[in-house]
């Protein structure tokens, strides 16, 4: 492993070399960052306003996440990428700071922030997976992406260990207060990956006002390889966020003190990202190898599909946490991979402003329609919701397979490329 590492680096000139190691270092400050804060967040969430508030939560960002991919459409062609990301990095740390010192008084705060968390974790990666996909080989592209998600799994592990051996002692909601130099950090990182790559750091491009906002979502009208993507990414995250509700309504009920519930999810942070972190090392690029691309793609909805059985048979807080570890580990490793390579072959628009719609806007209209269904089940038909979520995820495995079946049966060409 070293030695391929020592060969693959070998490769590049120096500038190519900075390039890669500021990515590994944005990667990994971001990853730390998530770790303390989504454990916080959750933690707090709960305590003042249960898992049930989940839906209605998701629902509403939805529209908020609209607001900020047409935002970041709108930006980016206008004032580039450099200033763009700085206006990125101060929203969050006042987000975060402001959350920190007023939620006690304000908790209204914790329902916005824990909307913000996704949003602006995704855009993070986002922006920096554009850079990537413009800058790096392809025939590289595969090992690198390994590494990449690797080191941002150590990152992860690093988080998790922070706020659950220190939440207790130091409160949940102070643990916010980090993301200021971590995302100082990651401001760092970004300029001297941009400075060392083939993306312009003050790009600008001439586009009518109208095109800007509709431009990524024609996209989709014109390439049905892209909307194969979308439906993927949006079967993933349907089916996480019914584990997720499931894994958080047994939580808040096992461990009802905040702090040590904050404690207790971000140890098991940690464990989900060790596991996907040492796949990424020993186990992600060989499994790829030997399974084939569509082989990969098939695997993960048919090993979820398996958990969701289990968790039928055995419903409990041990089954809940295995398979939301299970399906974590997965979204940040494996998935992860197979799903980033998809994107290979695409041209520089697509990347850019399609690649910003599926990774924002899909993920939180699946969680959307997750929770309209959860609602549904809640108010109207008043069935077992357990039973009702594991049958759904059923389905949509089910759906998840023949959307890859087709995908690789109609688009062939274009995925021999990678």
């Amino acid at each position: 492993m070293i030695k391929t590492i020592k060969n693959l680096f070998s490769s590049y000139d120096s500038t190519q070399k900075t390039f890669i190691l500021s990515i590994l270092g944005y990667v990994f400050f971001i990853s730390c960052d998530y770790g303390v804060i989504r454990p916080a967040s959750t933690s707090i969430f709960l305590s003042i306003y249960s898992s049930k508030f989940f839906p209605y939560c998701w629902i509403l960002s939805v529209p908020f996440n609209l607001l900020i991919v047409y935002l970041y459409n709108r930006f980016l062609p206008v004032i580039g990428y450099l200033k763009t990301f700085v206006l990125f990095v101060c929203s969050i740390i006042f987000v975060n700071t402001t959350t920190a010192l007023f939620v006690d008084k304000v908790p209204e705060l914790m329902f916005f922030q824990f909307i913000f968390k996704d949003l602006y974790i995704l855009l993070a990666f986002k922006q920096i997976w554009s850079m990537i996909h413009s800058t790096i080989n392809t025939q590289k592209a595969k090992f690198l992406y390994g590494l990449m998600f690797g080191i941002g799994g150590f990152g992860s592990v690093f988080g998790g260990i922070i706020s659950g051996f220190f939440a207790v002692q130091i409160k949940s909601q102070n643990l916010f207060f980090l993301s200021a130099p971590f995302y100082l950090m990651i401001l760092f990182f970004y300029y001297r990956a941009l400075k060392n790559s083939k993306a312009n750091p003050h790009f600008k491009e001439e586009v009518a006002p109208e095109d800007i906002s509709t431009k990524g979502f024609s996209l989709f009208r014109k390439s049905p390889y892209l909307v194969s993507i979308l439906l993927i990414v949006i079967a993933m995250q349907i089916t996480t966020a019914f584990i997720d509700f499931q894994f958080n309504s047994y939580l808040e009920k096992a461990i009802p003190n905040v702090d040590l519930r904050t404690a207790f999810t971000g140890k098991l942070t940690s464990v989900i990202n060790l596991t996907s972190t040492c796949f990424q090392f020993f186990g992600g690029f060989l499994l790829i190898n030997i399974l084939g691309f569509k082989r990969s793609h098939l695997t993960v909805p048919i090993f979820l599909a398996f958990n969701s059985l289990l968790f039928l048979f055995y419903p409990s807080f041990g089954m809940a946490t295995y398979t939301f570890a299970s399906v974590k580990s997965l979204d940040y490793s494996f998935f992860g991979i197979i799903r980033e390579m998809l994107y290979i072959p695409l041209k520089t628009d697509e990347k850019y402003r399609a690649k910003a719609i599926i990774d924002v806007f899909a993920y939180r209209s699946a969680k959307a329609f997750a929770s309209l269904f959860l609602l549904f089940i809640y108010n109207v038909v008043q069935l077992n919701t357990i039973l009702l979520v594991s049958i759904m995820s059923m389905a949509i495995y089910v759906f998840w397979v023949k959307v890859v079946s087709t995908m690789f049966k109609k688009h062939h060409k274009i995925l021999q490329t990678e």
